[in-house]
Formats: C-alpha cells, structure tokens, sequence
C-alpha cells in the first residue's frame, strides 16, 4: 500500500475535506475559549456530543468510552475546584487544574483532528486544496503532514508488538527503552520521512502545471447540514462573547 494513502478509516457518513477542515477550525476556536458565558459552555459541550459522535460513526467504541470518561473526570474535577473543596494553589489543586484544562480544551480537538486524518484521503485532500487555490507551498507540507503521523503511529505499535515478542518491556530500564523503542521509531521517522517526499514527487506534487484527480469531491446534503451546524454556532459563540 502506498504510504501517502495508508490509514484510511470508513464510516457510514461522508462529509468533504474543506467541511472537515471548516469543523476543526470553529470547534478548535469553540473548545479553547476561555468565556465563562452560559452560552459558550452549553456549545462546548454540544461540540464535544459532535465529535462523539463522529468517533461512534467510525466504530471506536473503546475510545468513545474513554473519551466520555476523561471528559467527564475533569468536569468533576472542574467542580472540585471550583466548589473550594480542594485548594487550588496547592501542588495537588495545581496539578488538578492543569489536567482539567489539557482534557477540556484539547481533548475534544485532538480527538477531532484524530478524525479528519483518519477519515480523508491524501489525493482527496490534495484535490479540495486545488479547488480553493491554495498555493503549492501549503498544500504540499500539509499533505505530507496528512499522512506521517498516522504512519508514525503505526511504525510505534509494531515496534511494540515486536518487543512484545521478544519479552522486553518499559519495566526493564529506561536506557533499554531508548535503545528498543525510541532507536528504532526514530529510525523509521528518517525512512517515513523520505519515503512520503517521494510518494508525493512520484505523484506530481511539484510540478507547476495542474493536476487532474480521480477523486470526485464537492459539496453534499451532509455538508450544507454541517455548514448550517457551524454558522449557528458561530453566531451562539459571538453572542456569549457580547453578553459575556
């Protein structure tokens, strides 16, 4: 299998790659608010329902499992702090509030980021790119981008399926660690690295002339759904950042 197409997950509703893209920038900007606004946290929270959503449609129950969960450990943990039950200027309040605000304001992003690389093709991408005429300068990096960290993940699980084998395991030392696991990973970066540059020259990335695709994208009723979906709230964000 090509490395520029690996990693691509099916699911029951398809959506385009500049809808995706759109969704990630507006939850993104959503999620990372700071606003205390009764309206900006019912989104959030409506926003985060959205991307469990999408991970049910791709069929990862144990994650959406353990997403909910997490989200749910720092709600309560937001409460803790906030209710006064534990200091929060002491090294345990800290160390709560910090984690509370890694899961809250990233977790629901990575998880949708997580989403639209597993779910869109690199010439899919590439396609939507060119219909919005973005230079070739920012389209090749990220296309690139697209792929290597899910092939990067997957080099990491065979890595730890082979180290498996061989009994060898965290447990053993940190300096057998780095030698078993981060030796060989980084390795395999430096071959994944070469090995996309030249997918992506094979297929004609760099060429100033344009580029024809097999891909047929473009905008459905699921699209338009979730563009309405995203206009209203970004109107619902600018009113609970007026109101304050």
């Amino acid at each position: 299998m090509n490395r520029l197409e690996s990693g691509n997950e099916e699911v029951s509703i398809n959506f385009d790659p500049r809808t995706k893209l759109m969704l990630l920038l507006v939850v993104n900007t959503v999620i990372i608010s700071d606003s205390k606004s009764s309206l900006i946290c019912g989104l959030k929270i409506a926003l985060v329902i959205l991307v469990l959503f999408f991970l049910i449609d791709m069929k990862k129950t144990k994650m959406s499992v353990m997403y909910v969960l997490l989200y749910l450990i720092a709600m309560g943990g937001e409460y803790v702090l906030t209710s006064g039950r534990i200091n929060g200027m002491s090294a345990g309040g800290l160390t709560l509030r910090i984690l509370v605000y890694l899961v809250e304001r990233m977790l629901p992003s990575v998880m949708l980021a997580w989403f639209v690389l597993h779910t869109t093709k690199v010439s899919e991408f590439i396609a939507a790119m060119q219909k919005m005429q973005m230079p070739q300068t920012v389209t090749i990096p990220f296309a690139i981008i697209f792929r290597f960290f899910p092939t990067l993940a997957d080099e990491y699980s065979s890595i730890q399926d082979a180290m498996k084998m061989r009994n060898i395991r965290f447990g053993t030392g940190i300096a057998a660690g780095i030698e078993y696991r981060m030796v060989p990973l980084l390795v395999s970066v430096t071959k994944i690295g070469d090995e996309l540059s030249a997918a992506a020259m094979t297929r004609g990335l760099t060429t100033e002339r344009g580029r024809t695709s097999f891909c047929e994208i473009g905008f459905h009723l699921q699209d338009f759904a979730v563009f309405t979906l995203i206009s209203v709230c970004l109107v619902i964000f600018i009113t609970g950042l007026v109101l304050g």
